[in-house]
């Protein structure tokens, strides 16, 4: 049967790995796909979560070397990215784990992308503000572990950032920068703050009416 209306789609995810305490699988993962000298991206609240101390736990047992950055701005800029990135760069990591919202695995997203292909920041941002550059191959591994829901950013190549020089929100979209598995661990979400909770809910009813009318 033809008709004029393309209803062909693709759904292309990361790898999911569900269930209460799934955090502390994260050491065998990472070994897994071979890191020995991990990142961990998250923000400073998230710092002192069970979360975060269950993650360096877990890499430790597995003889897997941990760094902690954590300056993740909540709602990501240009300049917050450009600081990961360098951090990144800096530190010659072989994989990342990012643990948080949407920020924090966004931010995990730019760094291992800038930092095994290293260019001018804007190459790689969506046009027309950035030159909207293909990423040229597979990055390391990166593992996130969401600590709120919403934005499914965990299962998702785009990396969403507010440009001050134009006070504009911008982003980077490629299939590579999807993070290889999301480690959703209920755990993890017992103590979100109420209102966090809310917006959360907000953001994934959002996204379901987007479905339909993007």
């Amino acid at each position: 049967m033809q008709t004029n209306t393309d209803t062909a789609f693709t759904i292309d995810t990361s790898s999911i790995k569900y269930g209460p305490g799934v955090t502390s699988e994260i050491g065998y993962e990472m070994s897994r796909l071979g890191s020995k000298n991990c990142l961990v991206i998250t923000d400073k609240h998230m710092r002192k979560s069970n979360a975060v101390a269950i993650t360096e736990k877990s890499l430790i047992e597995e003889s897997i070397k941990v760094t902690i950055f954590d300056e993740v701005q909540v709602e990501p800029t240009d300049e917050s990215f450009k600081k990961a990135i360098q951090y990144a760069t800096d530190g010659q990591f072989d994989g990342f784990v990012a643990i948080g919202g949407g920020s924090s695995i966004d931010t995990a997203k730019a760094a291992n992308l800038y930092c095994t292909y290293p260019d001018e920041f804007l190459s790689y941002v969506n046009a027309p503000i950035g030159k909207g550059k293909p990423v040229p191959g597979t990055l390391k591994p990166l593992i996130a572990i969401p600590t709120t829901g919403g934005t499914g950013s965990e299962t998702t190549g785009v990396a969403i950032f507010d440009f001050l020089d134009m006070k504009a929100k911008t982003g980077i979209a490629h299939r590579y920068l999807r993070p290889q598995m999301g480690l959703v661990d209920p755990d993890n979400a017992q103590t979100m703050p109420k209102m966090v909770q809310a917006c959360s809910g907000l953001d994934l009813l959002s996204h379901g009416l987007e479905s339909f009318t993007a």
